[in-house]
């Protein structure tokens, strides 16, 4: 970890040396020295800080643990000068004049303080240097692997399964079969096994799916205690509204109203403590329906953990066999079998007979290294994928041999590490700043990285492109999980592994400067520590003197906020949280605040001093307004209040040149903005003002890709088609507002678009469906109450990457639909009609909508289905879902259709949903094409049921 410190700090020097010029005359000499001799001590300290990792050496600890100080020391200093310098700058103009005679002096004073810690820290590191000289010796005479270049292949390969054949079936028998009463299985085996992929494959079979109404798959991370694991059952279970349960007698009569007559499947992943399982079973119904619960957990807690249970089943995951060991490891060295003989760029083919007794050595290799563990295998073949064969491969395999320690996993870890480039390394740390188990929004998460300073510009690219890229390189070296890509390819959900979670801990305790929070705890004040995160405190006794003066990062998930409610008076009062912000408030150094959870109904204004924040994020409904000083902090990058009530902000932060993602609810934007040409996203605003002139405040975001905003009328639709014009980078448009005009898809030339979203009537004319699309990329189409006609549906079926279709709310208002060869739609592979109460006919003609899989219908009372007849009609068909139609609508049971190619399938129904009338049954049939079983088939990259916490 110190050689990216002091990588970073290096960093910081170089872009504090040429954004800040003006300012350090007098001293720029001594800090551009100092810079360069930071650089060369990098250079030493990254084969230092591997020698540590391997085999250790005392001396080579002290010199990199002084090194790295220093280079923390180095960054305080720097900060904090810039906070001297920038204070004054947002004081009102008579403040500043009666600041001016004695500007001068105190500009004075703070270089000539700057430039004397400078020349502490130069004379401390000559000293270090020194005693590396003296007491480290043939420092720089090992050899070291050749490091691998950047390489994103793989990062979206499809899951493949190998080996667990018989406890698959073990676990299909557990929860297929048996009586009809609740039934507990515990996989239990040692961390790195397979044992979430081995459920989660079961989980995802077609058989589970078919057979419990309902589904809940959830993460459980260390902290978590009984009411934890209830609370994020409710809201799994009501992930389709926000959970209106919060306390916990509350949670309980939610849990027993949605199950009680349900069979259902809870599998519940990651418990590495004991729990009181009897709490936890009692208020889940026991309705002898066949329920099972499954819970994974590594071999050495399961011990002891249920007993007393009955109808408890233990399944052990073996070891693979060593057939399937080889088969994974091929695949993930070798990739998919669509390609299976290339290993990297440069490489050779393995076909020849010299490279067949090689790859038979690396075989042997392989599994003296790994011990057969499946995340061992998994981690070495693509390390080895991104070397040359054979030459690179031997080289490593060597290696690792060499260096084996008694965990074979460690040393493996440690290689995959060093072999991640420079500028990855503080990324993929940055996952310990969390729980294991945790589910990550990428989105969110490359915001983060982009605040704490990881990434950088490269040509051509944004910082939130580059860390995309990054995320994607984690992903295909296997050090981090993709669990869900959105609609558009890129990645949505990640997490990582607990064993690749525990290294990057190491790595961050090694350096002291990360702190946890769990339980009831009492927090010290410590100037080591950079990083805090929150979860899970119940009475933590944060004192208000704790002081936390280098902190860079505070973060909080807190998922039973519902814990602190109190009854007062028969209703129920919010405990507020607002002191965590004025703690934290003294740490003039923070460039990350993100509270989730907490019940934040005030900021304080101090926050306003906070000049090095990039990134705030308070996630809180009791939230109403922000302080006026949020326009002070002239380094802020992303603003997240989402689920908050914030309606509007001062005029000042909005000219916070800075910005680059406002994220919000319902929050005003104001008439006129300043020059923000780097801000990249904006959701959730509301327009209230007219726009005039063709003036809007979006034509000062040129370099916008995401915006949502309502409120549009038309005295907006002439401003706002001037500015789509200029917004060229736009790839997610979300509007919602009356007369949106429907030349937004033939006038415009956003090439790069790729998702729309349109709440509210189009205004049309014929002639303007007679035009052709200039929506080139398009991929995703949601409408809602836009009332278009078929001749709209025909414009947009000839979008040639359009591959969803939603039709919502009253956004169609013919009688009849029709999809025919003609309509176009030759790359929509999903189509939703739903809630069109004037549509009387659906059509569906055959060889129409060829790459169609899933089509979902539903309540659309008028509507009858024409019959599907044809040998080309919808062939690739894999998913019908019908929900709350009439009997007769025309897909029915028994038909020769259904009989031909689907089964049906009872899906849970919604929660307080409205009673239908006796007259009409109320179902949801869920039809999937039937399809041979296939023993190596994994899992999509979305699971059915995800975990809460996806931060």
């Amino acid at each position: 970890m110190a050689d990216s410190t002091v990588g970073f700090v290096v960093g910081r020097l170089a872009e504090f040396v040429a954004k800040e010029a003006k300012v350090l005359q007098g001293v720029e000499r001594d800090v551009v020295l100092l810079r360069d001799k930071l650089q060369w001590l990098h250079t030493f300290v990254q084969l230092a800080d591997q020698r540590r990792r391997l085999n250790g050496n005392a001396y080579v600890d002290v010199w990199v643990q002084q090194t790295r100080d220093v280079s923390l020391e180095v960054e305080d200093v720097i900060d904090r000068f810039m906070v001297r310098v920038n204070l004054d700058q947002h004081l009102p103009l008579w403040s500043k004049c009666l600041k001016f005679l004695t500007a001068c002096a105190t500009q004075v004073t703070v270089r000539r303080e700057l430039s004397g810690r400078i020349s502490m820290i130069t004379a401390r590191l000559n000293q270090i240097s020194k005693h590396r000289r003296d007491y480290i010796h043939k420092y720089s005479s090992q050899t070291l692997l050749a490091p691998s270049m950047p390489v994103i292949d793989g990062w979206d390969e499809e899951v493949e399964i190998f080996g667990f054949d018989t406890e698959r079936s073990s676990l299909l028998t557990y929860l297929l079969e048996g009586g009809k009463e609740r039934s507990i299985t515990s996989i239990v085996g040692e961390s790195g096994m397979g044992k979430s992929t081995l459920a989660r494959s079961v989980y995802d079979s077609s058989d589970v799916r078919k057979s419990f109404k309902v589904h809940v798959w959830i993460n459980i991370s260390p902290c978590f205690e009984e009411p934890d694991i209830l609370y994020s059952i409710n809201k799994h279970l009501s992930s389709g509204a926000r959970a209106k349960a919060e306390s916990p007698q509350e949670i309980l009569e939610a849990l027993n109203l949605t199950l009680k007559t349900k069979k259902y499947l809870i599998v519940l992943d990651g418990i590495t403590k004991l729990l009181n399982w009897s709490s936890v079973l009692d208020a889940l119904p026991e309705n002898n329906k066949g329920s099972r619960l499954v819970i994974i957990t590594s071999l050495k807690e399961s011990e002891g953990a249920l007993n007393g249970l009955s109808c408890v089943h233990e399944l052990r995951v073996n070891e693979l066999p060593l057939g399937d060991r080889v088969s994974l490891f091929l695949r993930n060295a070798c990739g998919s079998r669509k390609n299976p003989v290339i290993v990297s760029a440069g490489s050779r083919g393995l076909f020849g007979e010299l490279e067949s007794r090689t790859m038979e050595n690396a075989y042997e290799d392989m599994l003296e290294i790994t011990n057969g563990l499946p995340l061992a295998i998994v981690l070495l073949g693509r390390l080895l994928r991104r070397k040359e064969f054979p030459g690179q491969w031997n080289e490593v395999l060597k290696h690792l041999k060499l260096k084996k320690p008694c965990n074979p996993l460690e040393g493996l870890l440690a290689l995959c590490f060093e072999d991640l480039p420079h500028d990855l390394r503080p990324c993929f740390l940055h996952f310990a700043l969390r729980p294991e188990n945790t589910i990550y929004s990428a989105r969110r998460l490359v915001r983060l990285w982009v605040a704490e300073g990881f990434l950088q510009h490269t040509k051509g690219e944004t910082m939130e492109d580059v860390g995309h890229t990054y995320l994607k390189e984690l992903v295909s070296r296997g050090m981090i999980h993709l669990i869900k890509k959105e609609s558009e390819g890129e990645i949505m959900l990640v997490t990582i592994h607990q064993q690749l979670h525990a290294m990057a801990r190491s790595e961050t305790y090694y350096q002291a400067t990360f702190l946890d929070v769990y339980g009831q705890t009492y927090v010290p004040s410590s100037a080591a520590v950079r990083h805090i995160f929150l979860n899970n405190i119940r009475n933590a006794n944060i004192h208000m003197d704790s002081r936390f003066p280098n902190l860079r990062s505070v973060l909080c998930a807190f998922p039973n906020n519902w814990e602190r409610a109190e009854a007062v008076g028969g209703a129920t009062a919010i405990t507020s949280d607002d002191h965590y912000l004025g703690h934290f408030g003294k740490s003039e150094l923070l460039r990350v605040i993100e509270l989730t959870g907490l019940q934040v109904k005030k900021v304080p204004h101090v926050i306003g001093n906070l000049i090095h924040l990039r990134y705030l994020c308070i996630r809180s409904p009791c939230l109403v307004e922000l302080p006026s000083s949020i326009g002070n902090l002239i380094n802020l990058q992303t603003l997240d209040i989402a689920k908050s009530s914030v309606k509007k902000l001062s005029a000042s932060f909005w000219k916070i040149s800075t910005l680059r993602h406002v994220i919000a609810e319902r929050l005003d934007l104001p008439e006129s903005v300043g020059v923000l040409k780097n801000m990249q996203a904006l959701m959730g605003l509301v327009c209230l003002h007219p726009w005039h002139g063709n003036i809007s405040p979006l034509h000062n975001m040129v370099n916008l890709r995401k915006l949502k905003i309502s409120g549009l009328t038309s005295s907006h639709s002439a401003a706002l088609s001037d500015a789509f014009s200029k917004l060229e980078l736009l790839i997610h448009l979300e509007i919602i507002g009356t007369d949106i005009p429907s030349t937004l898809f033939t006038n415009f030339s956003m090439r790069r678009l790729q998702s729309l979203q349109l709440t509210g009537k189009m205004i049309m004319q014929t002639a303007d469906t007679e035009q052709r699309c200039t929506l080139p990329s398009l991929t995703k189409l949601v409408l809602k109450n836009s009332k278009v006609n078929h001749g709209f549906i025909d414009m947009v079926g000839k979008l040639p990457c359009l591959a969803e279709l939603r039709l919502l709310s009253r956004s169609y208002d013919g009688q009849q639909l029709t999809f025919s060869p003609a309509s176009g739609f030759g790359n929509l592979t999903d189509l939703v009609i739903r809630n069109l109460p004037e549509l009387s006919l659906l059509t569906i003609q055959s060889e129409s909508l060829p790459k169609v899989r899933k089509i979902t219908v539903g309540d659309c009372n008028k509507m009858r289905l024409n019959d599907l007849e044809g040998e080309q009609v919808l062939i690739n068909l894999t998913e019908f879902k019908v929900i709350n139609m009439p009997d007769n609508w025309g897909l029915q049971e028994g038909s020769t259709f259904i009989n031909d190619k689907f089964f049906r399938v009872s899906a849970p129904q919604n929660n307080g949903a409205a009673q239908m009338p006796e007259s009409r049954n109320r179902f949801d049939i869920w039809c999937r094409r039937l399809r041979p079983h296939l023993p190596c088939q994994g899992r999509g990259k979305q699971g059915p049921g995800l975990p809460h916490q996806a931060l």
